[in-house]
């Protein structure tokens, strides 16, 4: 059953791919062979677990006629796990299989958000590279969990919002609700956070019409501050500074627990360790933090974070940029930081659940990802056409002498 899996999702990805550019289907092909290899080869051997075992028991369970919770972000995948094993048998490894399908349809969506954000971008090659293959968000999307589904349905809903507001195509607007729900069930404050973005992004569209202006980095900070009051009072409600401090004592469980020492005493601790906790989230391990091998390879992935984040600034601050995409994005990836920073207290967790927000650098980069691609390719180039240029001018010449 596993083989039929492959090949459905072979035959799925030449559908999708047949129309996309020819970059496209060489690199999301060989990405999609690594996926299936490491699901087939690479995952029964790995000494760690996660969540694996958690969402299998519920799929099977729901195959066996157990009642899902409404509202429950696990149930809410384990009957998308329910479906995939009643199409391809129980086994975790279809799962996998499949997610490796999801993973390589993400680059689409986050290729138009970095298109529209910087309109004109003339190709998206660099940035389809680096999302397909940056090492960690491919290892957890590689995995039979929620994250690369997840993932792939925030970027698309954020995509729909963009198309609706910024090229005001309202019909796009319709598709924003069921993806809303879905994204919601599965992972409640990346739909949160979508839905704030979408405010704003709807807020420097009123203003830009009736302003007339345009609008620097530093207007718009003010115009996105409504939204941060706004945001900030939703996770009050959603998250008490007790259920905070709950959350926290769950996350720090096991050795690679960091910050575990820090209670939340007010919402003014939680201010002041709000920056903290978001570099920290963004960033770690750091080199003094390495206790397994999993933490080596980490530190070893924290100068390629650095560099992007660096592009990424750099970017937002010399490339134009529409404003009217740019505050969503923001708010999606600051209040994204932020949040899951106060709670995830755990290195293999926050490695998992920044994979999204990793994405989003990456979009703020793109112009950058795409120079350097280019940079590359003319450094890869240049001695294969001399050595093909040689080759000509020898055989000309050979031809000559044969003549002679």
């Amino acid at each position: 059953m596993v083989a039929l899996a492959v090949v459905a999702v072979a035959l799925a990805f030449a559908l999708v791919a047949r129309r996309r550019s020819r970059t496209y289907r060489l690199a999301a092909g060989l990405a999609l062979a690594a996926h299936l290899v490491f699901a087939l080869v690479v995952l029964p051997l790995l000494p760690y677990t996660w969540d694996i075992g958690t969402f299998h028991e519920i799929a099977t369970g729901l195959l066996e006629g157990a009642e899902a919770g409404p509202l429950s972000s696990l149930d809410a995948f384990g009957t998308v796990q329910a479906l995939v094993y009643a199409s391809f048998g129980a086994d975790p490894t279809t799962m996998a299989v499949v997610n490796g399908l999801v993973a390589v349809l993400t680059p689409l969506p986050a290729c138009y958000l970095a298109r529209r954000l910087y309109d004109p971008l003339e190709s998206t090659d660099g940035l389809l590279l680096a999302l397909l293959f940056l090492p960690f968000p491919f290892l957890f999307a590689s995995l039979p969990m929620r994250d690369a589904l997840s993932t792939l349905l925030a970027l698309t809903l954020l995509a729909v919002c963009v198309r609706a507001v910024a090229d005001r195509r309202h019909r796009w607007a319709l598709a924003a609700p069921p993806l809303w729900g879905m994204v919601f069930l599965l992972r409640e404050e990346l739909a949160f956070l979508v839905l704030l973005g979408a405010a704003g992004s709807l807020l420097v569209a009123a203003l830009r019409r009736v302003t007339d202006r345009q609008i620097t980095l530093a207007s718009l900070a003010l115009a996105g501050l409504p939204v941060a009051v706004a945001g900030f009072a939703l996770f009050t409600r959603l998250f008490p500074v007790d259920a905070l401090n709950s959350r926290l004592q769950y996350r720090i469980m096991g050795g690679a627990a960091y910050l575990g020492f820090e209670r939340y005493g007010s919402w003014l601790d939680v201010l002041l360790a709000a920056p903290v906790r978001a570099i920290y989230f963004q960033f770690a391990p750091f080199p003094l933090h390495v206790d397994s091998a999993f933490d080596l390879l980490a530190v070893l992935s924290l100068p390629l974070l650095v560099v992007l984040a660096t592009a990424a600034y750099l970017t937002l601050r010399r490339v134009e940029h529409d404003p009217v995409v740019t505050l969503p994005l923001l708010v999606v990836y600051l209040g994204g930081i932020v949040g899951y920073g106060l709670i995830d207290s755990n290195f293999g967790t926050t490695i998992r659940h920044r994979s999204f927000f990793v994405f989003l650098l990456a979009v703020f980069a793109a112009p950058a990802l795409e120079s350097w691609w280019r940079s590359l390719r003319v450094r890869v180039e240049k001695p294969l056409r001399q050595g093909r240029d040689r080759d000509e001018h020898q055989r000309e010449t050979e031809e000559l002498d044969a003549r002679a």
